[in-house]
């Protein structure tokens, strides 16, 4: 017989009931689903593939590397075993005796038997019960915490109601399993970044919102001028945002990725990225980090001083004429004010420190002296990035069929990669051959841009490419 404090709850059709379990008895008594049915057809599944592979490598990871581990309840099917609930009275226990009569004590609290003979399984948490079997038995590569067996989670146990079949049981908990993964929403990208207290990236982000003087709000944080504060990474016109906190977020990590993190891997154990942000590195790398950001962007605001303009009046399309103007103002369509001209920046950025880097001998970033930095980064300050000029004309800024211009939609990539191309051999970053600039061969860049041009740039064709070419040689 096994015998259960427990806490019996209703929704809906649903009778169930909350337990706890150890580690140990988890991996004990709950099976899989198809060690309990087997083979089924297509119609009759009741669990989803397990993937062991997530099982050993995040979960169990997880579970390893947390301090502040945590699941959710996991949810339980227990067919046969002939359950048996017996509910506790607390109106007896003179602590309780104000709450005498109240429905909600009269039956919540009990202990729920099972005769010996039930089969459990996880209708939800399969992948959680894998990584946890796994430590137990040793068949990872992670050493368990102390006393691991011994922890505690929540059990949800569903039971069959009474006089009602097994195939009918079956269906609810087919019905039941897909509702709480249909309805399960993850958190969005902005929320992680907001909440996460493992990402680095995320938590070096917050800081440079909360303390750098570009970007810090003088109240609120979530009132911020520059950083619009909600999820999305679209700005409408007109905003006095800057950048967005999700495109900040993803500016940040290309400032950060220096070639030696590319080549060697972020942080002390020399991670892959993707590996780096699941689990809150040392205070001491976190706080080098959040150094390392601010100084580049201090020497970014320093090198392209148009990013500290208005950005209401810096990403206007389709500027009104001087009849149309209620206030007189000049306005202008900065790409550094779209977040994918940011995010060209960033990358940008990242490789002519890497370059300084490497010509100073310097091992981190903030090793470079102010001037080092800035003469990295002066060549960024000579692009024409004003979108209605080339390279960006007819390239990532079209014309639309009414006439008026927009970021272009289609074919967007490839245009992208072609204006960073350009922007690249202005900088000197790629060093390019009269051929791979202006020949006729189909890849260079003479050839490639000419073919994203509208038939109605045909006459400015010559007029535009000089244009491009000057601003190398200026």
């Amino acid at each position: 017989m096994q015998i259960y404090p427990a806490i019996k709850a209703q929704m809906g059709r649903w009778e169930y009931f909350i337990v706890r379990m150890s580690m140990r008895e988890l991996a004990q008594n709950i099976r899989y689903a198809e060690e309990i049915h087997g083979p089924t057809q297509l119609s009759d599944a009741i669990q989803r593939q397990l993937n062991k592979n997530r099982a050993t490598n995040d979960i169990a990871k997880y579970l390893v590397r947390q301090p502040d581990r945590f699941f959710s309840s996991i949810v339980v099917a227990v067919l046969d075993g002939e359950p048996q609930w017996s509910p506790v009275s607390l109106e007896e226990n003179p602590e309780f005796r104000l709450l005498k009569g109240d429905s909600r004590l009269s039956e919540a609290f009990g202990i729920l038997t099972f005769n010996g003979e039930q089969n459990y399984y996880a209708l939800d948490g399969q992948h959680r019960l894998a990584a946890i079997r796994l430590l137990l038995d040793n068949q990872t590569d992670f050493s368990i915490p102390s006393d691991f067996h011994n922890e505690e989670v929540s059990v949800i146990c569903v039971i069959p109601r009474q006089m009602e079949t097994e195939f009918d049981f079956l269906l609810r908990f087919r019905r039941l399993f897909a509702n709480l993964n249909r309805y399960a929403k993850p958190m969005s990208k902005y929320d992680n970044i907001v909440m996460d207290e493992d990402d680095a990236m995320a938590i070096v982000t917050r800081r440079l919102v909360s303390d750098h003087p570009f970007f810090a709000a003088p109240g609120s944080e979530f009132d911020s001028f520059k950083v619009k504060m909600s999820s999305g990474t679209n700005i409408p016109p007109g905003s006095n945002h800057f950048t967005t906190l999700e495109i900040l977020y993803e500016l940040n990590t290309r400032l950060l990725a220096s070639a030696q993190r590319r080549n060697e891997g972020w942080g002390s154990e020399r991670a892959r990225l993707t590996e780096f942000i699941k689990f809150r590195p040392p205070e001491e790398e976190v706080d080098a980090l959040e150094e390392e950001l601010m100084y580049c962007w201090n020497q970014l605001l320093d090198a392209l001083p148009i990013l500290k303009e208005d950005p209401s009046i810096m990403r206007v399309h389709n500027p009104l004429s001087d009849d149309e103007k209620i206030e007189p103002h000049a306005s202008h369509d900065c790409v550094l004010f779209w977040p994918i001209g940011q995010i060209l920046m960033a990358d940008l950025v990242r490789e002519l420190l890497d370059d300084a880097q490497a010509r100073s001998g310097s091992k981190r970033t903030t090793e470079l002296t102010r001037s080092e930095a800035a003469l990295a980064l002066a060549p960024l300050n000579e692009v024409n990035w004003e979108a209605h000029s080339p390279p960006w004309r007819h390239i990532l800024l079209v014309k639309s069929e009414l006439g008026s211009w927009r970021i272009a939609n289609e074919d967007r990539k490839p245009r992208l990669r072609l204006a960073e191309r350009i922007i690249r051999w202005q900088i000197g970053l790629d060093r390019l051959t009269e051929d791979e600039v202006s020949g006729s061969e189909e890849n260079s860049l003479y050839t490639m841009w000419k073919s994203l041009l509208p038939l109605s740039a045909d006459e400015d064709e010559a007029e535009m490419w000089q244009t491009i070419v000057a601003d190398l040689q200026r």
